[in-house]
């Protein structure tokens, strides 16, 4: 038990590395954004034309990775890596084909859907919003395609060059700010987009040549790709209704202060940052492994890779989660605050991702309890529970948004993610039986007071440093404080002997 333990930290640390230098590539490309364009209208407008783009994109990511790797493990223990090859490929063609149509389509109604999610914009918004995205949308296909190709590299365990495909999208927009933002404005980050669909494929392309055959198949009635489809649609409408609460948030920002879309777009880009380091690694290697256990058809046997998987998400998240709470302003000042992003603007998107960051270990944990129902074949009930923390989070942006305005937007979606895990918690115990022992919940106890612990540790010392504005303070600041209260949270866990840590250690010693 020990050594799978180490091997999943071992391998999971391996993957969080290459999402760290690419996540950490794109935490640049936002500094270098809010550089050259700031807080105003048109980075409103770039911002919503993006979104609009890559909410298909999410939804087809959805649908491809919930049932695309366990259909493929299913497959190539059946047939064989070349059969499993083979129903990829139709899949890939289908997808393609499917992208295609909703490119199409979203091109011609361009105004219409600008008009109907951001019905706030004064018209030169909306002009500028409606002109970007028919730019991105042709790039729509060569992401599906790269979607598709990432996930089959992830079901045969080749992590790496998966999670290199975010690279290109920043080297793009890096290069068109800072070299073509002069002549062009921001019509040159959409063209960035553009570029970097295309360039995703080529990222994958050695990789992909060693472990997959391309066979040409376009099949859309094939039973195979039916029970793709099967699996596929819960997931597809679980991820449209995540989609759907930030559509609402942003239709709700979209009346409020210019500037305030914006302010929550640069707070959540660190908020997917902090996920894409400290989640996607782990689920994605958990996934894998849980969908393999499932094909025993053995319920019991996936209970050790939770345990493990949950232990070691909450160990990485609790303490980065309470340091980032109490310095969030701080963060917000050194990842954006030069340029044309000016001190209120600092303030304002400081305080945004505060209620943001509070709601990060939910949306963890929801995004690896999906990846559960997902291994065991069942997208139905991430869906439903998505559509009731839905419910709850319309309801919670009307209601704060009154008394708190943008904040409340933000908080809003932290509570109806914890509502979430709540819910998810509750199925999976109904679903697989003594899911949750007693010794893994004394685990996260003790795992929750070394995170306290460090949680006062930053406090005390925050407010007895100087407030200091200029970044080489800030940074300082953020050093001294969030190392001490590091070193605090560390030895804490030594001696309450948390094993997610003894687990990582032991991992690190052996490097």
């Amino acid at each position: 038990m020990s050594q799978k333990k180490d091997k999943l930290v071992s391998l999971t640390l391996s993957v969080t590395l290459i999402v760290l230098f690419s996540k950490g590539i794109g935490f640049i490309r936002e500094m270098i954004m809010a550089n050259y364009f700031g807080r105003n209208w048109i980075t409103d407008a770039y911002n919503s034309a993006y979104s609009l783009f890559y909410l298909p994109i999410l939804l087809f990511s959805s649908c491809i990775t919930s049932a695309l790797v366990p259909l493929y493990i299913k497959k190539e223990a059946a047939l064989g890596r070349d059969g499993a090859n083979r129903f990829a490929s139709n899949a890939l063609n289908v997808f393609l084909f499917f992208s295609l149509v909703v490119t199409m389509a979203m091109m011609l109604l361009a105004p219409q859907l600008v008009h109907l999610v951001y019905p706030g914009f004064d018209e030169e918004t909306f002009r500028l919003t409606t002109y970007l995205s028919r730019i991105m949308y042709p790039a729509l296909i060569f992401f599906v395609a790269g979607i598709v190709l990432s996930t089959i590299l992830n079901a045969q365990e080749h992590y790496i060059a998966a999670q290199l495909t975010g690279l290109p999208l920043s080297f793009a927009l890096i290069f068109a700010a800072v070299f073509l933002s002069d002549s062009f404005g921001i019509y040159a980050q959409a063209w960035g987009v553009f570029a970097a669909g295309v360039l995703q494929i080529v990222i994958l392309y050695p990789t992909l040549k060693k472990s997959y055959r391309y066979s040409f198949s376009l099949k859309v009635t094939d039973p195979d790709f039916k029970a793709l489809i099967v699996l596929a649609i819960p997931a597809l409408l679980s991820m449209a209704v995540n989609e759907l609460n930030h559509m609402i948030d942003r239709m709700l920002a979209s009346s409020l202060n210019p500037g305030d879309i914006s302010a929550m777009t640069y707070a959540f880009k660190l908020i997917t940052f902090m996920i894409g380091v400290l989640v996607v690694p782990l689920t994605t290697v958990s996934f894998s492994k849980m969908s393999k256990e499932a094909v025993k058809k053995d319920n019991s046997s996936i209970i050790p890779h939770i345990h493990r998987s949950l232990s070691l998400l909450l160990f990485a998240i609790l303490p980065i989660v309470m340091m980032a709470a109490v310095c969030s302003e701080d963060i917000i000042r050194l990842a954006y605050g030069r340029g044309q992003f000016d001190q209120e603007s600092v303030k304002i998107t400081g305080a945004v991702f505060l209620f943001y960051v509070v709601g990060v270990p939910f949306f963890g944990v929801r995004d690896l309890l999906n990846r559960v129902f997902h291994s065991l074949k069942d997208t139905k009930t991430p869906m439903i529970i998505a559509v009731v923390s839905m419910a709850f989070n319309i309801a919670l942006n009307l209601i704060l948004r009154k008394y708190m305005g943008v904040y409340g937007l933000a908080f809003a979606t932290a509570i109806a993610a914890f509502i979430g895990v709540v819910l998810l918690f509750s199925r999976l115990s109904a679903r697989i039986s003594n899911v949750f022992t007693r010794s893994f919940i004394f685990e996260c106890l003790k795992i929750l007071l070394s995170s306290v612990l460090a949680l006062i540790t930053c406090m005390v010392l925050f407010s007895v440093m100087p407030e200091e504005t200029n970044l080489l303070s800030t940074l300082v600041r953020l050093f001294a404080v969030c190392g001490a209260s590091a070193f605090v949270y560390l030895a804490a866990c030594t001696i309450l002997r948390v094993s997610a840590s003894k687990g990582f250690v032991n991992m690190l010693r052996r490097r």
